[in-house]
Formats: C-alpha cells, sequence, structure tokens
C-alpha cells in the first residue's frame, strides 16, 4: 500500500519515535521542515511507551525522570507551546516521602527500611538504614559534597575513569561503596567497575540539586503523544505500523529510506532505530570506511531491564516509588558475568514505580498498579529472565506482604520484548538494552558517538549519541541537538538555492 509515499518528496525522514526521533520531528516541523516520521509500532513512543488496560495507564517498564526539573522534556514542551500539558508529578521541594528504600546489612538476615522525601537535606534516615557510624557518616558527607559541588570541567576528566577507581581512592564505607554501586545498576543499568564516574555523577549532582523520581500524569507515553500531536499539527506526517528496511545512500549522501518495500526520498535521514542496528543494517558495511564500521560493531550495548507489573486489588502504599538491596545484590562486572554463565542469585535488586501515586487516574479509584523490575542481560535470549522474575516476586512476598497478598494479576516482560517494541537485535547478544549504548568507559564524554555520521545528511539521536544524562533526558537532549542541526543544514541549503 503505497499512500503516496513515493511521490512525496521531504526535507527529512525520522525513522523510529522514541523520545529522540519524535523531538527532533517536531522540532523540524515546527520550524518549517517537510518532515516524514516512521514507526514501526501501532503508536509513537519507542521505550517510552505507556498503555491503558483494564483501567490502569502504566508505562511498560518502570521508569523515573531525571532530573525532575530542568530536564530535556521543560524544553521540548516550551518550544513547542504546549508549557501546560507537560503534567509533571511530585514536587521536588515536598517533605513527603517520594521513596522507600529496603537495605540489608552484611552479616544480617532482615532488611531495614526507611522512607525518604525527595529532597532529603538531611542524611540521617539514609545513615540510620546503612548503620554506620558517625565518623563514617561524616566521610559520606564530605564525599557527598565533594560530587555535588564538582565543576563541570573535573566532572568532565572523569570520563575516563571508572567509578570504582573513583571510589576507592576515598575513604568511606563499604554500605556507601554499595549504594553507589546499587546506583550504577538502577540509575544506569551498568556495573560500578565499568560505568563511567563523569556520567554517574553527572546524574548523581541532577538528583540532589534538581531532583530525582519524577513522572508524568499519564506516564513517560503522554510526552510522546503530545509530541507526536504537535509534530503533525505543524505538517508533519506519523505512518505507523510501518518498517524502514533501509536507509538509501548514494555517492556517500543520504537520500531517503525504503520503507514497506517503497523508496521515500528526502535528503536527511535521522535514525532513532539504534545506532548499531543504524550502521550493521540500515546503511550496511559498504558505505562506512572499515575502522567506523568496525568500531561501531565494538561499541558495549548496556544491560536489559525485567519488568514485573503488579494489578492489585486494593491500594497499599502512598510511595511512589520502592527500592530494595543489599550488598550482595547489587552487581558488578563478577556478578554479572555469574549470571550469564547460569549462576541465579538468590536475591536481587529491585526498582518499581507505583504509577498512581504519581497519577491518581492511572488506576480505578480502589485499586494499584506498581511496576518492578531488576537489571538483567541485554540478549533477547538471554537464559534466566524467568527466575529473575521469581526473584522480584520473593522480594515483595518478604519485604511487601502488604503489597503481595493484595496482588490480583500479574505480567512480565523483559529484554525479548523491549527488543520487540524497539531496537532490533542485530549482534549476538544486543538488542534488549533497557537504554541503548552503555554509558561506560571509552563510550561517554568525548568518546560518545557523534549524533553526526560519516554519511553526509544522516544523522542519529537517541540515547547512543551526542548527550549525557538517564535514558529519555538524554534520548531527548540528542532529538533538540540533531533538531538544531538539520534546522541550520536546510535553511543554509534554502538560502545556497534561492
Amino acid at each position: 500500500m503505497n499512500n503516496g509515499r513515493e511521490q512525496t518528496a521531504y526535507d527529512a525522514i525520522v525513522v523510529g519515535s522514541g523520545p529522540g526521533g519524535v523531538v527532533s520531528a517536531a522540532l523540524a516541523a515546527q520550524r518549517g521542515l517537510r518532515v516524514l516520521l516512521a514507526e514501526k509500532n501501532a503508536k509513537a513512543g519507542g521505550k517510552m511507551m505507556t498503555v491503558s488496560r483494564d483501567g490502569f495507564t502504566y508505562d511498560l517498564w518502570p521508569r523515573c525522570q531525571v532530573p525532575v526539573t530542568g530536564n530535556a522534556f521543560e524544553t521540548v514542551f516550551a518550544t513547542l507551546g504546549v508549557s501546560d500539558e507537560l503534567g509533571a508529578c511530585l514536587d521536588p521541594t515536598s517533605t513527603e516521602p517520594a521513596i522507600e528504600m529496603k537495605y540489608r546489612r552484611p552479616g544480617e538476615r532482615n532488611y531495614r527500611g526507611a522512607a525518604f522525601p525527595q529532597a532529603m537535606a538531611d542524611p540521617t534516615p539514609f545513615f540510620n538504614l546503612w548503620g554506620i557510624s558517625a565518623e563514617e557518616q561524616e566521610r559520606a558527607v564530605t564525599l557527598m559534597t565533594e560530587l555535588a559541588i564538582m565543576d563541570k570541567a573535573e566532572v568532565d576528566k572523569l570520563d575516563a575513569v571508572t567509578m570504582h577507581d573513583y571510589l576507592s581512592g576515598k575513604d568511606i564505607s563499604a554500605a556507601l561503596y554499595g549504594y553507589m554501586a546499587f546506583h550504577s545498576n538502577a540509575s544506569l543499568a551498568e556495573p560500578i567497575d565499568l560505568v563511567s564516574a563523569g556520567e554517574q555523577i553527572r546524574i548523581l549532582q541532577q538528583i540532589m540539586l534538581s531532583g530525582g523520581g519524577g513522572s508524568y500524569r499519564g506516564g513517560f507515553g503522554h510526552l510522546s503523544d503530545v509530541i507526536a500531536r504537535e509534530f503533525e499539527r505543524h505538517g508533519g506526517k506519523l505512518v505507523t505500523g510501518a518498517r524502514v528496511e533501509r536507509i538509501i545512500v548514494e555517492n556517500g549522501r543520504a537520500g531517503g529510506v525504503v520503507l514497506d518495500g517503497e523508496p521515500v526520498r528526502a535528503p536527511i535521514v535521522i535514525s532513532n532505530a539504534g545506532l548499531q542496528p543504524t550502521v550493521i543494517k540500515l546503511v550496511g558495511r559498504e558505505h562506512f570506511e572499515a575502522s567506523y564500521f568496525d568500531a561501531i560493531g565494538k561499541l558495549v550495548p548496556g544491560w536489559g531491564f525485567t519488568a514485573s507489573r503488579y494489578f492489585l486489588n486494593r491500594k497499599v502504599t502512598k510511595v511512589p516509588m520502592l527500592v530494595a538491596y543489599s550488598d550482595e545484590t547489587w552487581w558488578n562486572l563478577e556478578r554479572y558475568e555469574r549470571f550469564c554463565s547460569g549462576e541465579i542469585p538468590d536475591e536481587v535488586i529491585v526498582f518499581a514505580t507505583v504509577v498512581d501515586n504519581y497519577d491518581p487516574e492511572a488506576a480505578p479509584p480502589d485499586k494499584q498498579c506498581i511496576i518492578a523490575g531488576t537489571i538483567c542481560p541485554p540478549d533477547p535470549e538471554v537464559a534466566g529472565v524467568g527466575a529473575l522474575h521469581q526473584r522480584v516476586d520473593r522480594m515483595f512476598e518478604t519485604q511487601w506482604p502488604e503489597i503481595w497478598s493484595a496482588i490480583e494479576h500479574r505480567e512480565y516482560a523483559g529484554p525479548a520484548q523491549i527488543s520487540a517494541t524497539s531496537r532490533d537485535s542485530v549482534l549476538p547478544g544486543q538488542g534488549g538494552e533497557c537504554v541503548g549504548l552503555a554509558q561506560i568507559v571509552g563510550q561517554c564524554g568525548a568518546d560518545k558517538p557523534s549524533v553526526e555520521s560519516p554519511i553526509d545528511g544522516l544523522y542519529y539521536v537517541g540515547a547512543d549519541a551526542g548527550a549525557t544524562g538517564m535514558g529519555t533526558h538524554s534520548a531527548a537532549l540528542s532529538g533538540i541537538m540533531v533538531a538544531d542541526l538539520i534546522t541550520r543544514r536546510h535553511r543554509e541549503s534554502v538560502a545556497a538555492q534561492g
């Protein structure tokens, strides 16, 4: 079915409508470019997708916004003139509990619990949770103050240093190191001994200074829906259920795409399909220098994240975010490799969002919905994901028995479902990463892949290229960057022709 696409010339074609794709498409259309946005799924959003079923509205994966204020979506919504539709939930200055954390100390059988507001001026509840001495508390305050006030130049220098190596030079408690290891897993889906210290510190600074754990009324998919609507309002064409089979490259320049078997022409192509799927599958080795193609193939994917969706027959908790970990449950590279070799841990870290405590309309008045998960490999075919779901279940059964007793039905998903709804798996063990490329040493800062490809007119958007920070924020930032680049390019082309 051609829908007349092959006869239509566009200024730009965007492949995929994850946050980077939909942002770049909407901003470009607002600035007057003729843009086609092609999405293989039935609706826009990519990994940032929200569904509505049986009276519940929920994100497919546990997700939170960092930073809460000053994030990329605030910029995009303001630029599009729809700031009043952003629908941000939670006030980062509120003193109400926003996070309930469970932690088990080494040598102890039981987990301790504490609840914190988003803006926690007094770290005493954390210290009590960890059970550390007054001297260890003082050293912890010293480190956290150092991180909070570290200037950009110093942070940038740490892009080439792992968080493990950075902390190894500090006199801190094992409990604080364990928290940093947990944070590297839960916030960046990386092991502490590979994650870039610079990247993790940037995110910690954003949490400390601008809040963490935010969400939106209607879920993150609400953001995709509004931006996609504005894209169409400004003349953009959104085609869903349509797969881009190939990016056309002629004489070293992007020339459009092959969409469901039909060529569609444009001098600019923006790919939100993932850096490696774009280079390896959509373009192909023959259009790149061997050194570039091989380097892209060696980039390391981030980890995946499972999803355990719990639908409750009554309201149980008033806290928006639930977290549980111990010093045995966070993964470094060694623990990760042990899992990959078939060694299933007895316990796992748990990160969960209670969607109706962000948005009261996300569940029926007398019910509740919790989206929980834990880290896992990005391989869509990895063994052991079912066992991880069982471990998450067990953590809820033992640590939140009041929640467990209220569950009326459950859903489970993992890296296979991530790959099916977002990026294709084009290399062994990849495709189900919950964000994109790993934010590790060698892939951050100056080593982060550029949004501009070596092919004239081909750009990448998403968390794989250009920007820094956590998931959706990073992806949307890349979309802003690319929209600026192609707008300038388009205007220069028009001026040259006229």
